[in-house]
């Protein structure tokens, strides 16, 4: 099955075309093609799986080539897909996450007009997403990279009739492209200066000795600012919450298995650049613990339930980038793969309250919905207690692992911000949780909320499972299922000896994980009037609603003087000085003609008597010169 891997992605691919030209023609029919599919593509992925375990695990790479696409003199582009380790753990999680989203939306998605081509579009990401983590070479995976930046951009503003979406998708696009422009220079930068896009060529560990660690350190930070982009991290964060526009199950997949996770993979899959550069390296973990930081203190004041979903997002993957920078490449991975199921599951069983609420966002007006809705409340809690790191979930094996890896390295800051960081965590969807769920309705809509249909329930029952057996891969972080499976292609991971003692650190955890959790409920779920408390610390609240104001920041400094800028071209320059010259240009013409039919008369004894005029001049002027 490892000839026929390029299947995986070719599946989706087929959908698209399919739905894009026939889509409107079969109606619902158009959601389970689609879905199918996607089960198909991670069937073949599961045989693929099968195939590649079955050799040893020094032999674990097959690399496949399809066909030359590029060949301009020495440089030479395959479409070549690698399959090992990582590609392999990638395009399990997108096409088994990627499905679940799929069935869910042919609930979600019922009864509205572009049905089939919503579905397209949901097809064409998961190609475009597993181009990108099967890609043998740099430029594959790039295609593979815009790819997702494009249908993020289709998805996102989905329902562009809503200027809000429309807008949305357009801030995507536009802050996106800012990280990929540095990653253009850098993968541009590869090929003049290795020689080769080929991963199996530039990540040999002979490589450290052709150019000096400076130069990778800039090939590095390039690529990182590719990865800063797509997977929403400090300063380039700012599309994500926005984001929220789109349909929830493209929420759920942009954030589970598909664009964000991207740059994660990058930094991961190009790790021996980062560790011969080791500034970028330290680059890595500080924009990934800053973020992970930022993000969970603007959840915390967050009303729309899928922006606090979304800035979660923003945190969580800076875990995974604070490990990518601590050298743990199989652990962030492990949160990867647990963070997808978790994620997916609290964002689909946001969906699920929008629709039995019809289309409620506000967690002020929610509350009580566990007695309308009580699977999708027990399967959200699921997700939530996983978040947290609840010991036993899936959580708990990815983010502890990562602050236990921090505190053996002896990285004490790292370590007591990451904690403080899973404290945010575990109060804000704590928060979450208590808000739209328990309590009484404080809505008309949360009032008459009710369940929803079985076709949205039951991927989020399988979610639910993933978000509590995914972390049997990884019960232990260095001999865990997947680190070890990760080992060949990442490296091993060697335990350290400082730092607080095992058990101390597990109780530290489960401290934090039931301490914010309990917090969150005392203060929101009746302990206190929350709603005077917000009141009187007004300012604070505004600040971190606000996002601490990054955006604004960007509409002071970048947005409005860009947009008055563009207005002097417009209106001084080229209405003002341009259209001017040209139109004075063409208005001396014009008098210049209304002159000269002057002199056009038709009269003989005018051109005569003109001819006479000259003569006298002629003479004259001949006279005056003798």
């Amino acid at each position: 099955m490892l000839e026929l891997a390029w299947l995986v992605p070719v599946l989706p691919l087929v959908g698209f075309v399919v739905n894009l030209f026939l889509g409107r023609r079969l109606g619902r029919a158009a959601g389970w093609l689609a879905s199918l599919l996607m089960v198909g593509s991670f069937a073949l992925a599961a045989l693929v799986a099968r195939d590649l375990l079955a050799l040893p695990g020094d032999e674990r790479v097959h690399v496949l080539h399809l066909f030359d696409w590029v060949q301009v003199g020495t440089f030479r582009v395959g479409a070549d897909l690698r399959v090992d380790a990582l590609s392999l753990t990638m395009i399990l999680v997108v096409t088994a996450v990627g499905s679940l989203i799929h069935v869910y939306s042919i609930g979600y998605m019922e009864g509205d007009p572009r049905f089939g081509r919503f579905f397209a579009y949901l097809n064409l990401f998961c190609f475009f997403m597993l181009t990108l983590v099967l890609a043998e070479n740099l430029l594959v995976l790039y295609l593979g990279w815009e790819g997702v930046g494009l249908c993020s951009y289709l998805l996102i503003g989905f329902w562009f009739e809503r200027a809000s979406a429309a807008n949305a998708a357009k801030k995507a696009f536009v802050t996106t492209r800012i990280g990929d422009t540095f990653m253009l220079v850098g993968i541009a930068l590869v090929f003049l200066r290795l020689g080769s896009l080929d991963l199996s060529a530039i990540l040999e560990p002979e490589i450290a000795g052709v150019q000096p660690s400076g130069v990778f350190t800039i090939l590095a930070l390039l690529l990182f600012a590719g990865a800063i982009g797509k997977s929403a991290q400090i300063p380039l964060h700012v599309w994500l919450p926005d984001a929220m526009e789109g349909p929830t199950p493209v929420s759920a997949l942009i954030h589970a298995a598909t664009m964000v996770t991207a740059g994660v993979y990058l930094v991961v899959r190009m790790h021996l650049f980062f560790e011969i550069s080791g500034v970028a390296l330290t680059v890595v973990l500080v924009v990934g613990l800053v973020t992970a930081l930022y993000a969970g203190l603007s959840a915390l004041a967050q009303d729309d339930i899928k922006r606090v979903l979304a800035y979660s997002t923003i945190s969580q993957l800076g875990f995974m980038f604070v490990a990518a920078g601590l050298e743990a490449y199989a652990a962030a991975i492990v949160m990867l793969v647990a963070h997808a199921a978790y994620k997916a599951l609290l964002f689909l069983s946001a969906g699920s309250v929008m629709h039995g609420t019809g289309g409620e966002t506000d967690l002020k007006l929610m509350g009580g919905l566990r007695h309308a809705m009580p699977w999708t409340a027990g399967l959200m809690a699921i997700g939530a207690l996983a978040l947290s790191g609840v010991i036993g979930l899936s959580g708990y094996f990815a983010k502890d692992s990562i602050l236990a890896i921090a505190s053996e390295e002896g990285r004490a800051l790292v370590y007591w911000a990451g904690v403080l960081a899973a404290v945010l965590s575990a109060l804000y969807v704590g928060r979450l949780v208590v808000l739209a769920f328990l309590g009484e309705p404080r809505g008309e809509r949360a009032r008459h909320a009710h369940e929803s249909p079985a076709i949205m329930l039951v991927p989020l029952g399988a979610l639910a499972l993933g978000a509590i057996g995914l972390g049997a891969l990884a019960l232990d972080k260095v001999t865990g299922v997947l680190p070890a499976l990760l080992e060949p292609v990442v490296g091993e991971l060697e335990a350290g000896t400082a730092g607080l003692p095992e058990p101390a650190l597990i109780l530290l955890s489960q401290v934090v994980a039931f301490g914010g959790l309990l917090l969150a409920w005392f203060v929101y779920g009746g302990g206190i009037d929350w709603l005077a408390l917000r009141t009187r610390l007004a300012s604070l609240h505004r600040f971190l609603n606000r996002g601490m104001y990054v955006d604004d920041l960007y509409s002071t400094l970048l947005v409005a003087p860009g947009k008055a800028g563009s207005a002097s071209l417009a209106y001084v320059v080229d209405l003002g000085i341009v259209d001017r010259t040209v139109n004075g240009l063409g208005a001396a013409v014009q008098w210049l003609a209304r002159t000269g039919r002057r002199v056009q008369t038709g009269l003989v004894r005018t051109y005569a008597l003109a001819f006479l005029l000259g003569a006298v001049v002629l003479l004259a002027y001949i006279g005056s010169r003798i």
